[in-house]
Formats: structure tokens, sequence, C-alpha cells
């Protein structure tokens, strides 16, 4: 048996393995990553309003966000790193006041607490730590949920009952923190009345019926928490979005009755999700499609935290000389892991959502509490402490692998996000408000419409707005089928309200922007010649007639993106020669266009894409350059479709421009034929 010294001792060192695994897991691309989804229209709404407009925000589903995230942006404002740094500060938390719990529940014990919390903190399941912003309230209900756990359980073995009562106060209010967060968190509250069972079922000299009657009696002070929110929940808030409308969501069983069955295919399925899929799936995803390069820097740091795990459990086995006896706790915990699992789940799927990795990870959270104590237990019964460091030490690299892969396409993705939108501001000086703008990112779908009005509106409408809702000068639309249908037939206006945003998406007014590829430019496209590439979606070949360029203001004062949010500018690569160029014939600024090749050239500067020779071609036969025609034309006609493209373009160009009749021919003969 340890002492209270030798206890504190091993404690802290354990606190200590925690921080130093979870930091390797979450940080070292942190300081690369920005703005993710749902940041975007978070971070515009913070732009154009003050920090008060939190409340507007999250009025409609969880006001509690707002008391959240307004001490947050206060404090580190536009700076997307100073998020990741907070959301790696909570995520640590809460696995050491879960490792905390653990450690009071089994007093024990040594390993499984430790490995079971430091599984916990680097769990692979949860794939949105990138999204900092937005998931901030995510990761301070989890981190807000597992302290309220430690405090119920510090209650219950406290002897003495004013600080008995100090501890069951800290435990209520954490756990209305908690929900004032994420309400779908409220499974947490089955792992909570577990423990107390698993507390108070350990009394001896006591029949069954005197226990359980203890058991209910400790219990009530508890039943305020998730008693009192739903009381607030479902009698006095009235909740905006159908997803969060808890008796909405219920009414389905009764009208329903198959939705049981339903109910109870997804709860396997999830549980196989949260214990199982998550430790493999979400790193083939990410981890292995990576480059190189990428892939050994994540062995890396995979194989760094391993190190440290195998010298943490060294230092535990240390400061615990004796056996560690089990006397059934080992049973408690399988029942605490599968109880944590299903409560974790069960709520989730009661709102017709359902754990889908690697997108909707967001769903593990909670259960995650449970998947990583079973995980503990499994590998705690392994007889040999090498063995037992070892597998552990496996699925740490494991977790580091996967969340390296996942920041690093986070990572990918805020460059690629920002290259687009630093190609649009070298060729726009404006776009006209009121257009609704089409967007296609390179081998990034995008799901929501703020994806790009987002970035859009920061930089060319930042101006501060006075009234509610705040009024999205340059909307967008995600290019669904129904989207395509209402483009290609003027589909007239849609109005949508969505969190304080207030949107006029015209399908008759749109203007067309793609980016095939990473390494190519972002092409306006004009919808009486629209210049299409092989590598462009198909949909947006239907839509491509309809964009129109005039919205495209040619004159005035170029917006410069903040580096805050789009980083520094990026050296002056091929692409910006391009942009500069297709602006100018834009403008009919032929004369311009020769001289802007010649210095991209010079620079040893060349596309990557053919159909990016086209301003030069154009610009080449207005000003009767035959042999630089003849040249460019064997560069843009590389493929058949390539050939149609262009044969359609310069047919269409040599009727509004005056060309020679050698140019003439060469496009007719060179091109055409």
């Amino acid at each position: 048996m340890q002492n209270k010294k030798q206890f504190n001792g091993t404690f802290w060192w354990g606190v200590l393995l925690i921080f130093i695994v979870s930091a390797i897991a979450y940080l070292p691309l942190a300081n690369q990553i920005g703005y993710i989804n749902d940041d975007w229209y978070l971070m515009y709404d913070m732009q154009v309003k003050d920090v008060n407009f939190f409340h507007v925000i999250f009025s409609g589903d969880r006001p509690g966000r707002a008391l959240g995230m307004i001490p947050l942006f206060s404090v580190f404002g536009f700076e997307p790193f100073y998020y990741h740094l907070s959301a790696y500060l909570f995520r640590f938390l809460g696995g050491v006041s879960l490792y905390w719990a653990f450690q009071m529940l089994w007093d024990k014990k040594r390993f499984a607490p430790l490995a079971a919390a430091l599984l916990f903190t680097v769990y692979p399941g949860f794939l949105s730590q990138t999204n900092a912003i937005d998931y901030q309230s995510h990761i301070l209900g989890l981190f807000l949920a597992t302290l309220s756990i430690a405090l119920t359980i510090k209650s219950v073995l406290s002897v003495e009952r004013a600080p008995r009562m100090w501890w069951m106060a800290g435990s209520i209010l954490a756990g209305w923190g908690y929900l004032s967060q994420m309400e779908y968190f409220i499974g947490v509250e089955a792992f909570r009345f577990a423990s107390i069972f698993v507390l108070m079922w350990r009394e001896q000299g006591e029949s069954i019926w005197q226990k359980l009657k203890k058991i209910i009696i400790v219990s009530l002070p508890f039943l305020l928490i998730a008693g009192g929110f739903l009381v607030w929940r479902m009698f006095i808030f009235t909740a905006e979005r159908k997803a969060t409308d808890i008796g909405l969501q219920l009414s389905q069983v009764f009208s329903s009755p198959l939705t049981l069955l339903w109910w109870l295919n997804y709860l396997i399925q999830d549980t196989l999700s949260v214990t199982l899929v998550a430790w493999g799936l979400p790193m083939y995803v990410l981890a292995f499609p990576m480059r190189l390069k990428d892939i050994m820097s994540a062995f890396g740091w995979a194989g760094f935290a391993a190190l440290w795990t195998v010298l943490g459990i060294r230092q535990l086995g240390k400061n615990n000389s004796e056996a560690e006896p089990d006397s059934g706790r080992g049973q408690e915990a399988l029942w605490l892991s599968l109880i944590g699992i299903a409560g974790g789940l069960i709520p989730v799927i009661l709102v017709n959502r359902h754990v889908t990795l690697p997108d909707y990870s967001r769903y593990t959270l909670i259960s995650s509490i449970g998947a990583a104590l079973l995980l503990a237990t499994v590998i705690e019964h392994f007889s040999s402490r090498a063995v037992r460091s070892a597998v552990l030490s496996f699925f740490v690299a494991v977790a580091v692998l996967t969340h390296y892969g996942n920041a690093a396409r986070a990572v990918n993705e805020t460059q690629a996000t920002r290259n687009f939108w630093w190609q649009v501001a070298w060729r726009t000086p404006q776009i006209e408000p009121g257009v609704t703008l089409i967007a296609s990112y390179p081998g990034s779908p995008l799901s929501e419409d703020y994806f790009v009005w987002g970035p859009a509106n920061l930089i060319f409408y930042p101006e501060k707005q006075a009234g509610n809702p705040v009024e999205i000068k340059l909307p967008a639309s995600v290019l669904t089928d129904d989207a395509v249908l209402n483009i290609v037939t003027n589909g007239g206006v849609e109005t949508p309200l969505r969190r304080g945003n207030y949107l006029e998406r015209d399908f008759g007014n749109v203007l067309v922007m793609i980016q095939s590829r990473s390494n190519g430019c972002v092409r306006l496209i004009n919808g009486d010649v629209p210049e299409l590439s092989p590598n462009d979606q198909h949909r947006l070949l239907l839509i491509a007639p309809y964009s129109r360029l005039e919205n495209v203001a040619t004159e005035g004062e170029f917006k410069t993106p903040p580096a805050v949010v789009f980083g520094a500018e990026p050296a002056h690569g091929w692409c910006y020669y391009y942009q500069k160029a297709d602006l100018a014939r834009q403008r009919g600024e032929w004369e311009k266009i020769p001289a802007l090749l010649k210095q991209a050239l010079n620079e040893g500067q060349y596309p990557e894409d053919s159909l990016e020779w086209m301003p030069f071609l154009q610009a080449s036969a207005v000003l009767n350059d035959v042999d630089k025609v003849r040249s460019t034309i064997k560069l843009v006609t590389a493929d058949k479709f390539l050939r149609l493209q262009v044969c359609a373009v310069m047919t269409d160009f040599e009727q509004k421009e005056t060309l020679s009749d050698e140019v003439k021919a060469l496009i007719e003969h060179g091109i055409c034929k």
C-alpha cells in the first residue's frame, strides 16, 4: 500500500505524462492551421459586429455557447493559433479530470486509471480538434463533464459534511456548464450514476436494500443536473433547430415503431465504431495517404509519444512496488465502460444522428470515456508489465499518427483556401454585392455555403454593420443537384436566415470560380465563353454558361486579405501573373499582357494547366504576333477536350475582336480542324 506522499507523486507524474503525450498529439502543426468549416461564419460575424453578437448566433439552439466564446474571443481575437492552444488545454484538463475520477474510483490501481485517461485524452475517434474555433464549445463541454464526474466522486467519498457539500455544489455547477455547451452530452449522466452505484455497492455488512436505499439518497442531489436542464430545455426554452428539439425528436418513436429497431441497429453499429473502428479507420484514411515527408514526421512524433509512454509506465512501476489487487474491480471497470459507451451514444441516436467516421466524429466524444476505459481494462489484464506498457504505447502511437494526419489535412485545406482567395484578391478589385458565388476548391468538397461567403466577405465587405441580422453582401451556394437545377432554370431567389446571418441567394445572378487543382490557378468564368478544363467537376460544366463575369468590377483599389486570416501574401508565382493577365483581358488592355508573360517566364514560372495560356493566346492574336499565336496554339490544344474548348472560345473571340487574316487562319486550321 502506498502512503499519501507516494500516491501524490504517482498522480502528478501521470498528469505530466498526459500533458506531454497530448501535446505531441495535438500541437506539432497547430500554428499552421487556419479557419476551418464553421469558423468562417463565426469570425466574419465578429468582423462586422461585436463580441456580444455571439448571443444572437447561438440563441436558437445552444445559448450557453456564447458564455464560453465571448471571453475567448475577447482575449484571442481573430488569431486561430490561440484557439488551438485553448482547445488543447481543455482537452488536457478533461483528461486530467478523468484521471482524477478513475484514481478515486480505484485507489489501489495505478496502471488502468492512467492508461484510460491517457487513451481518452488522445482518443483518435474525435477528429474535429483542428476545427478549434467552432469546436471550442465541444471541447470545453467535455472538460466540464469530466470535471463534474470527478467532483461527484469526490463528494461521495468525502466524510465531512462541509467539504462534501462544496464538492457537490461544484459538481452540479460544472454539470450545468457542460450541458449549456452541448445538450447531447447528457449521456455522461449514465456514467455519473453508475460510478455512484459502484462506490455504494462496495459497502460491507449491508443488505441489498440498504445499499439501494443509500444509492438513491446519494444520487438525488445530482439529479438536479440533468433534471434542471431538461425542465429548462423542454418547457422554457424554444429551440429553433429541429435537430436540437428534444421533444420533436422523441415524438418520432410514437409515429413509427420501426424507429426503435433503427435505434438499436445504430447503437450496435456505433458501439463498434467507437471501440474498434476509431483505432483503425481514421489512421488509414488520414495518415497513410500523406506525402512521404509527412509520414516520416508522423512516425517520428508517434515514436516520441510511445517512448514517453513507456518511460511513464516504468516510473509508475517504480512508485508502485506492490502488485495491484483486483478484488473484483476489473468487473466494475468493464460494466462502467459499457455503460459509458451506451450512455454517450443513446442521446445522439435518439435525435437521429449517429457516428460516421471520419466525418461525424464529434458524436464519439462522450462515449470515448467508456471506450478508453474498456481498452485500458483489456490491456490491464496482460500479466506482464512490459507487455502492458508495449500495448498501451502502440495505441498511443496509433492515436498520434491519426491526429498528425488529421492536422496535416487541415494544414493542406488551410493553404488551399488561402491560396484560392489570394488569387481572387489579385484578380478582382471588387465583386458587386448581390451576386451569388459558386466556388470549387481543389480537392475539398464544400458542405456549407459559408465556406465560400465567409472568406469572400471578409475580403470584399469587412465593414461594420449596425443592424441585425448580419446582411451577407456576397452570398454563396453549395453546388447541390437542386442548386444546379435552380441555376439552369433561373430558379429565383432564396432568403435563408441562419444564426443571425441573412442571405438573398439569386440563382439568376451567379459568379462561378473554379480551381481544379491545388497547383493550378483560379478561373473566374465568363458565361458567354466559358473556359473549362477536363479536370473540372461535371456539375460545373452545366452551370458555367450562367456565370456573369460582369459582376467583377475592373476598377478601384485592390483589397488586401487580412494576414491573420489568410496568412502573408504568397510569392508571386505563375498564378499571380495569370490573374493580372486575366484582369487585363477583361479590361481590354491587351498590350499589358505580353509584358506579364515575359516577366513570368523570366522568373521560370509556367502553368500547370494548359488552359491558363488563354489570356496570352488572345493577346497575341489581337496584337498580331503570329509566331506567338502559332506556338501557343500547340500548348492549349494538348487533348481533344481542350481543343474543343479553345476552338469555341477563339471562334467567338474573332467575331468580337479585329484579327488579321493570318491569325484567323491559324485559329481555323490550327485549332478547329
